[in-house]
């Protein structure tokens, strides 16, 4: 709690009383991204270090046979590999009672939802049907990107702009390449069709049917699912460069688009900020008052919309009232 204050708020901040309710969100928001760093970091270094010396890291074939004699579904599950996925599991299993009950609800809450239930049914059923293989692979793949998520999101609680940026900017990339052309080329390719070519499943002992068709739907669900966030990354990054490189709050959030889209057209306004301060300056040293006053009154109810409505960050509040005080002195 007093790390989160401390990065948000900085040293020696006043406290308002209509700022508590905002700053408790920020501090709760800080303290859900900081916990699921720490897992999703933590979570893909395990799973590195339980694949990286296997054969089906790099040759999808191992994923139904070998080493030796094995073939699906007689392979041996190492005890670091179980680890893993109760590691996982407990995870998916904390996040639908922590969405439902515990988290700040967001716009994304049945797509975040949807997600979290495919992804423990797939760690479940993938261990009942002895895909941990795959399972694993899957896992290494997801976790990377929310990694870098969680600490863009830690960013933009603490106004680190920068850092967000960045972070948002690996996110995407590792998102495109691992989710987007890494899990279905090959990972699901694997799935799909060289599991009948290596496993000649026609001849197969085991009825592998419902096995196939289960599992690959929920493959797929979370592809579906893979692809939506990034066409809402697509849309965001446009945003963000609109914005001049400002995040919104949420980077895989409807909601942060909109705040993004919203934050873009308030910076097109500023330049009637400036022009208002312009205006009464010259007014003050021209004695043109009257004039300048009903311009002035004016710009003020455009620009109290843009506050209101649009909220942008980037505006001089402080600016904005004092010309409000110097107004109501004409």
């Amino acid at each position: 709690m007093k790390v989160a204050r401390r990065l948000i708020f900085r040293k020696g901040h006043d406290v308002h009383d209509f700022q508590t309710d905002d700053r408790r969100k920020k501090i709760r928001k800080f303290k859900e991204s900081a916990w699921k760093c720490v897992y999703f970091l933590s979570a893909e270094i395990f799973a590195i270090s339980v694949t990286y010396d296997e054969p089906w890291f790099t040759d999808t074939k191992y994923f139904w046979v070998g080493p030796g004699n094995q073939i699906w579904p007689d392979q041996k599950i190492k005890l670091k590999l179980k680890g893993l996925y109760m590691y996982g599991a407990g995870f998916y299993s904390y996040s639908i009672l922590a969405l439902i009950f515990w988290e700040t609800r967001r716009s994304d809450f049945r797509i975040s939802m949807t997600h979290h239930v495919v992804s423990l049914s797939l760690i479940v059923l993938s261990y009942i049907f002895r895909f941990v293989r795959i399972g694993s692979v899957v896992l290494a793949l997801h976790d990377a990107s929310d990694v870098f998520l969680e600490i863009g999101k830690m960013a933009i609680y603490s106004s680190a702009e920068s850092i967000a940026s960045f972070a948002f900017i690996l996110f995407v990339l590792s998102w495109t390449i691992l989710r987007i052309i890494y899990y279905p080329f090959w990972v699901l390719r694997s799935t799909s069709y060289e599991v009948i070519d290596t496993l000649k499943l026609d001849k197969h002992l085991v009825d592998y049917s419902i096995h196939y068709h289960v599992f690959n739907t929920l493959l797929f669900c979370l592809l579906v699912l893979n692809i939506y966030w990034w066409v809402l990354m697509l849309r965001m990054l446009v945003g963000q460069i609109c914005a001049k490189g400002k995040v919104s709050e949420d980077i895989r959030s409807a909601q942060g688009l909109r705040l993004v889209k919203r934050r873009h057209l308030a910076s097109i306004e500023l330049g009637d900020f400036a022009h208002i301060k312009e205006g009464v300056q010259r007014a003050s040293s021209s004695g043109a008052l009257h004039s300048q006053k009903k311009v002035l009154n004016e710009h003020q109810a455009r620009g109290l919309c843009i506050v209101k409505r649009r909220c942008s960050t980037s505006i001089e509040l402080g600016d904005f009232t004092r010309l409000k005080e110097f107004s109501q002195g004409l």
